[in-house]
């Protein structure tokens, strides 16, 4: 049963992730101009098979840990899969925000770059604490030397770092886009 429970969480995840990474480069190429029809079904059906792969994520990472507890009772001790679950939850919730604040300012017809400069941060932070924290979530699930040994605070702290550096690199990439913008309207 395990092995199985481990299978369809990969899966899953891969799902996801694939999904995630297409979708930020489709949005990426947009360049913060307004979306057309075929970009938003694209957008809303993405979002459509990301919440179902969360949803298994859930259940099948819930089964594990039931499973390994059941194994060892001493399981629940491990830290990193503490922050693993902190890193998840943060991404659900992060999801909702996406789901209910940023993809709403996205499709409208003024796209990202039509929005004022404090919606624009907030859509920009979204996207990247989604994309990092999907990826960390990944990456804890195969960081096995962790296991037992990392603390919580080492994990949320590395987290932390990415978090970080990935905004500082999405601001950059904020300003190269207002810059084009502001470019383009002074012709």
């Amino acid at each position: 049963m395990k092995t199985l429970l481990v299978y369809v969480h990969l899966i899953a995840a891969c799902i996801a992730v694939g999904i995630l990474l297409i979708q930020d480069l489709a949005l990426s190429k947009q360049r913060g101009r307004p979306m057309d029809t075929e970009a938003v079904g694209d957008l809303q059906k993405s979002a459509g098979m990301v919440f179902v792969a969360l949803v298994i994520l859930w259940i099948s990472g819930l089964g594990l840990v039931v499973q390994g507890f059941l194994d060892n009772p001493a399981y629940l001790m491990n830290q990193k899969l503490w922050a693993k679950f902190t890193v998840v939850s943060i991404l659900t919730l992060n999801g909702l925000f996406l789901h209910y604040y940023s993809f709403p300012k996205l499709i409208s017809a003024k796209g990202f770059i039509g929005q004022g400069v404090s919606e624009q941060f907030l859509i920009l932070v979204t996207a990247t604490i989604s994309g990092v924290s999907w990826l960390y979530a990944c990456y804890l699930g195969i960081a096995r030397p962790w296991n037992n040994v990392a603390s919580y605070i080492y994990v949320m702290t590395i987290y932390a770092g990415c978090m970080g550096f990935a905004l500082l690199i999405a601001i950059e990439y904020w300003r190269g886009l207002r810059n084009d913008y502001d470019a383009y309207v002074m012709r």
